[in-house]
């Protein structure tokens, strides 16, 4: 009779504790992101999609970018740079104000979002740089802004030119012409680079602290 009553104590605790605790319940965490130009040619834009149970928020979202760097704040999105093209796991873990936290993590590949393809100098008068640049991203590109850098024999800088191509769309190729600043009959070689770019990217907005 005893045990009975033991067996029968332990059901009805365990009862208990199931309807008043149950499992817990982990923050649902996905993010998306998008290329950003404005600070670096492999930066880019973070934007955190977690949700947690009604009548609970999120408090902390730590990013961890698998570059041996990492920003653990309060804000939903943010911006990283990446030294170096290639592969990485990018890694969320976002808390929530019951100091439960769950964790995404997805696969990026890192490479510029605006590629020049060929470019060829031409000296004379004007000096100018022509070429072809293209988008490689999955998004609308509204400026890429390029910048040609023009040396004389020795190596020596002597003038810059830029120009601004508009409204590329993911795999348009567009042609460029950059014309040096200040003419100078000693301009030997040149450089020409993506300088920066912008984004149409709509589900990404300027941080706010939560």
């Amino acid at each position: 009779m005893k045990k009975s009553m033991v067996f029968l104590l332990i059901a009805v605790v365990g009862l208990v504790t199931t309807s008043c605790f149950g499992p817990v319940v982990r923050p649902t965490v996905d993010f998306t992101w998008c290329p950003d130009g404005s600070s670096g040619l492999l930066g880019y834009h973070f934007f955190s999609q977690s949700t947690t149970l009604p009548g609970h928020y999120i408090t902390t979202f730590d990013w961890q970018f698998d570059d041996g760097s990492s920003i653990d704040d309060y804000y939903h999105d943010v911006v990283h740079v990446f030294p170096e093209e290639g592969t990485y796991f990018v890694t969320l873990v976002a808390t929530d104000d019951r100091g439960v936290s769950g964790t995404a993590s997805k696969e990026l590949h890192v490479q510029p979002a605006a590629l020049i393809r060929t470019w060829n100098l031409t000296l004379g008068f004007p000096v100018q740089v022509t070429g072809e640049v293209e988008n490689w991203c999955d998004n609308t590109l509204p400026t890429v802004t390029l910048k040609a850098k023009f040396y004389d024999a020795d190596g020596l800088r002597l003038t810059d030119g830029t120009v601004v191509i508009n409204d590329l769309e993911p795999g348009e190729r567009a042609a460029f012409t950059v014309k040096a600043q200040e003419y100078s009959s000693r301009i030997f070689y040149a450089t020409v680079a993506v300088e920066s770019f912008t984004v149409d990217c709509p589900e990404i907005f300027h941080p706010v602290p939560m």
